[in-house]
């Protein structure tokens, strides 16, 4: 057995495009190397555990039952740059993976194979996966698993062992995050288009299909049979996170008209709207709408081509396939209809791109188109997509330098806030860390908080500073962070009841803000830190950031 591995490892690596997964590796550390050498984090989970994080019973309730396993290889500790390194090369691996699979044997690395691996690598989600550095590692390997898992069953001869190769990989990456499910399915069905598009027969599309239909429906069983042992095992309950412990295929069914819409939506409004900020040309739409045209036009040709063959039933199959591509994003969508949207999610919608210009640049014509104005129009298409992809790898390098920036100023300015207030707090005799501290307010929102305006145009999970306001454990984490990791002072910060109790007091509306005299105040035992004057909490404060309204 162990040979026999050993054998596979030896395949694998031989058959790597090594210079390649180098080129991938490089680039995306280079577009992260901010990130990565300062040990920048996002504004929530990152900021809140930057040592260690000891995977378990949060994980089992929400579903990703690999991701301990993983946590406990790697002692559940940070080990940065470690762990953004491994996800990085996760992920230009799985990018890797995907030119390979896309690239026809006669057809050399194009600068369109080249540009459609940057487009994905630089994108904003990459480093959104590395700012959560507890868990970047499980992120990068989710989504290299669910990339092997699509090529498993695209390569394989048979319908059973693609079914069966393809729905244990698959039910892995479930199991180490769900959202994956859409780089799988967005890729088979690409390469269900490359095949329409090269003309073949109808009995091995039909396999195809089957091959397809049965690792997705075999996978999700498989993941979920397995979260249900481990539940039952552990004792622990599906929470109700993002909907979770309300799936079932009678909801599924059920909400199916209203959960397609959705995905529709989200896919609208990730290209043409504020969802996430992917990229800097987003705000001139008239780019994205160009960028799209060329896209679409370039996929109906393929299509003409399909349907000049008269083979009704392949057209059949390349219309509906062109027209559920955009769903398959956020295909898991599907399941938690009325789940909220977070940038970590949009891992599917940032390969749209990517696999476009792989699926059009292997199913070009090639040598083979014989007259003249085909090859113009061949040489044009080409012109115009590697024009395209370049403005894709653009504009999402400086976007993810922005969210970079955020970060790092966002810090910053946290650190010199918290540095304030700790130099306060002890030449006004403040010692002993048994009294109780209450910090009123955002840090982000007081006025001592400076950063260019640049801080402002990235993505809330990078603006660190803007603490979550939803609950008064989630004000305290971010505070208990901030004071834990840049200053020289610990504090005993109270209790969330204690919280809410006086937050409602009289008292403190009264209060002036930090730093003019009386802002610091002791209450019923408790030392109070007013930061600024909006401070009550925003049970809706999660829909508001994503809705923009905290932009």
């Amino acid at each position: 057995m162990l040979k026999t591995i050993k054998q596979n490892i030896l395949q694998w690596w031989n058959e790597l495009d090594k210079k390649y997964f180098l080129g991938m590796l490089l680039f995306s550390s280079f577009v992260f190397f901010p990130l990565v050498s300062q040990r920048l984090t996002n504004a929530y989970d990152g900021m809140w555990t930057t040592a260690e994080y000891w995977a378990g019973g949060w994980e089992f309730s929400n579903g990703r039952w690999l991701w301990p396993v993983f946590s406990f290889l790697r002692f559940s500790l940070q080990l940065e740059p470690i762990n953004a390194v491994v996800c990085l090369m996760l992920v230009s691996l799985g990018v890797t993976r995907l030119h390979m699979l896309f690239k026809p044997a006669w057809m050399r690395t194009s600068c369109i194979d080249w540009l459609a691996g940057l487009c994905y690598l630089a994108n904003t989600v990459i480093g959104c996966y590395l700012s959560f550095a507890h868990q970047s590692v499980e992120f990068g390997l989710a989504f290299y698993l669910s990339v092997l898992a699509a090529v498993c069953v695209i390569r394989s001869r048979s319908i059973a062992a693609g079914v069966a190769q393809g729905a244990f990989l698959l039910a892995l990456s479930l199991g180490l995050y769900q959202t994956d499910l859409a780089c799988f399915c967005m890729v088979l069905l690409a390469w269900f288009l490359v095949l329409l598009f090269r003309g073949e027969e109808g009995i091995k599309l039909r396999c195809y299909i089957a091959k397809c239909l049965g690792s997705a429906v075999c996978g999700a069983a498989l993941y979920w049979g397995i979260l249900q042992i481990i539940l039952k095992i552990s004792g622990v309950a599906m929470t109700n996170y993002q909907g979770g412990a309300d799936i079932s295929v009678s909801g599924i069914l059920k909400n199916l008209p209203s959960s397609v819409a959705k995905c529709y939506e989200l896919f609208y409004r990730y290209f043409f709207g504020t969802l996430v900020k992917h990229n800097m040309l987003q705000e001139t739409a008239v780019v994205f709408v160009l960028i799209f045209c060329v896209v679409g036009a370039a996929l109906a040709c393929r299509l003409v081509r399909l349907i000049r063959r008269k083979d009704w039933e392949n057209i059949f199959y390349g219309t509906a396939a062109l027209l559920v591509l955009p769903m398959m994003c956020t295909v898991f969508m599907v399941a938690t209809s009325q789940a909220l949207f977070y940038i970590p999610m949009s891992g599917g919608l940032a390969l749209f791109l990517p696999v476009c210009f792989w699926l059009l640049d292997s199913s070009r014509e090639g040598k083979t188109a014989c007259d003249a104005f085909r090859k113009c129009w061949n040489k044009a298409e080409k012109a115009l997509i590697l024009l395209t992809a370049a403005a894709v790898v653009y504009g999402s390098v400086f976007m993810s330098a922005v969210d970079q920036q955020a970060m790092y100023e966002g810090r910053q300015a946290t650190k010199e806030l918290s540095d304030l207030i700790a130099q306060t707090l002890v030449s006004e005799g403040y010692y002993d860390n048994e009294i109780p501290v209450m910090l009123v307010g955002n840090a982000s929102s007081s006025p001592l908080f400076r950063t260019h305006e640049l801080y402002h145009t990235a993505n809330p999970y990078a603006r660190v500073g803007l603490f979550m306001a939803e609950t008064a454990g989630t004000i305290r984490f971010s505070w208990d962070a901030a004071f834990r990791d840049y200053t020289p002072i610990w504090l005993n910060l109270c209790d969330d009841k204690t919280y809410q109790k006086l937050l409602e007091t009289e008292e403190i509306a009264e209060m002036p803000t930090f730093p003019q005299e009386g802002s610091i105040r002791k209450m019923d035992g408790v030392l109070v830190i007013k930061v600024l004057e909006e401070y009550h909490l925003d049970a809706d404060w999660k829909n508001k950031m994503m809705s923009g309204e905290y932009d």
